[in-house]
């Protein structure tokens, strides 16, 4: 077991390594250039400000290079300045904002365990009623619906029509994560919802839980 997980461990290199590549190919492989605007009312950068940025980011070294540049910055973490906040480092921006995605994940799965898991048991234990083609129901619409579709209509109900949420946005009161925290969370609840439905159903089909019933 444990050489396995070596094994598998071990893979996650040259997998991430080919990754990289197949998306530098591609990137490369698009037609137009990062120092040219393709946009129909942009303004074309003069050939001096061209020359002067391909320096600046390494593009007029060969392919080769460029590509070895790209992993050392990715291994150490060096993403560059961000384009929508110039004087801001990509990897600055992600610490900041890194804490609060692991705290939404976190509820939103804690939330998908806690009501995933007794919706599927439900679903189960009342086999092809009512109440499970209701909760199949709920899973599947949970799974197929995006999030943001699913943002936007608890955004019409509990801000617009109920207003239970307020309308500004923020981070400070308990009261901000209840949005994303849902909206997060109901694709999982759904994939939760019917991988228990099915485990349970295999379970109370097996030969040792009819023996039981008959007792």
């Amino acid at each position: 077991m444990a050489a396995y997980i070596a094994r598998r461990l071990l893979m996650i290199v040259p997998t991430l390594i080919a990754i990289s590549l197949i998306t530098f190919i591609i990137m490369h492989a698009t037609p137009g250039s990062p120092l040219q605007p393709r946009a129909p009312n942009a303004n074309p950068l003069p050939p001096a400000a061209q020359e002067a940025l391909a320096k600046k980011y390494g593009l007029d070294k060969p392919l080769w290079q460029q590509y070895l540049n790209y992993l050392r910055h990715i291994f150490t973490l060096d993403f560059g300045y961000s384009y929508q906040y110039q004087t801001r480092e990509v990897r600055e921006i992600m610490a900041s904002t890194l804490p609060i995605s692991l705290h939404l994940g976190i509820m939103a799965m804690a939330l998908a365990i806690l009501i995933g898991i007794p919706l599927g048991v439900i679903a189960a234990i009342n086999q092809n009623g009512p109440v499970d083609y209701l909760c199949s129901l709920i899973a599947t619409l949970g799974v197929a619906v995006p999030n943001f579709i699913l943002a936007l209509f608890l955004i019409l109900f509990l801000v617009l029509l109920i207003p239970v949420v307020p309308r500004t946005g923020g981070w400070e009161s308990p009261i901000d994560w209840i949005l994303p925290t849902i909206a997060l969370a109901l694709g999982p609840i759904g994939i939760i919802a019917r991988y228990t439905r099915a485990s349970m159903v295999e379970v109370l089909r097996q030969d040792f839980v009819r023996t039981a019933y008959a007792k």
